[in-house]
This record gives C-alpha cells, sequence and structure tokens, in this order.
C-alpha cells in the first residue's frame, strides 16, 4: 500500500518545543476515503496520568496531510483545545514528518505504518471469539 491511501495503524511520536515537555508516544487508527481522513489517536495523558483519546479530521492529497485533533470532553482544562498537524508522507506511504500548532506552540511529530486496513481486517477475521460469541 503506497501514499495514495493512509488507512490503516500508525505508531507515533511528538516532541514539544525547546523540549518543554516528554516526547510523546502515541496511536492512531486512519481511515482515507478518497483523500478525505478521519479516525482516532490515543496517547498518554503527560500531566495527569492516564490515556487519552482524540478525533483526527482532515485531507490527504499526494504527498500532503493536515489533520487537526481534537480530545475527547473530559474535565481537564489542558486538553479542550484542537491541535493542527501539517505533514509529508513518504513516497511508500509508509512514512509521516511534519509539525503540529496549538495557539503560540508547535512541535514535530513522526508516524510510521504498523498495518493497512486490509492487515488490520485480517487479524480481525482471524481473532477466535470465546464459543457462543457471535460478532
Amino acid at each position: 500500500m503506497g501514499a495514495d491511501n493512509l488507512s490503516g495503524q500508525w505508531s507515533g511520536e511528538f516532541a514539544y518545543p525547546g523540549q518543554a515537555g516528554p516526547v510523546t508516544p502515541f496511536l492512531a487508527l486512519i481511515e482515507d476515503h478518497g483523500g478525505r481522513v478521519t479516525g482516532t489517536i490515543v496517547e498518554p495523558n503527560t500531566i495527569e496520568g492516564g490515556t487519552l483519546e482524540a478525533e483526527l479530521v482532515g485531507t490527504h492529497d499526494g504527498s500532503s496531510i493536515d489533520f487537526t485533533k481534537t480530545y475527547a470532553p473530559r474535565a481537564s482544562s489542558h486538553y479542550d483545545k484542537p491541535v493542527d498537524y501539517v505533514g509529508s508522507v513518504s513516497e511508500d506511504g509508509a512514512l509521516i514528518r511534519g509539525v503540529w500548532s496549538l495557539q503560540d506552540w508547535d512541535g514535530t511529530f513522526e508516524m510510521r505504518r504498523e498495518l493497512s486496513r486490509e492487515e488490520m481486517l485480517e487479524r480481525e477475521e482471524n481473532v477466535r471469539l470465546p464459543e457462543g460469541v457471535k460478532r
């Protein structure tokens, strides 16, 4: 699968400007429907502990991707603003590098494709459910 469709599972990390925070790993599940990208991102909550989930919505055109990460509604004010991501997709579609921005902050990010959408579906089909449980 090349850069024409980014659907699949991605692992990545983002860095804060001037090392103002830890390099933070994340997992992204992306669906690419003709250049419209949607999905979810899960990452550790580096301020309060636990994990955070966010919605990903944006566009993909050739070697460019632009999306917004919006955290799920929660009580904390630390994660109440959307984060913009702009990146470049490698020719083989296996790597995305770019910058993220949030108000006056910006940093870098990198994502590597772990599984294509087809591989994810194949693995899901091969999961054996306990006796009597239906999909």
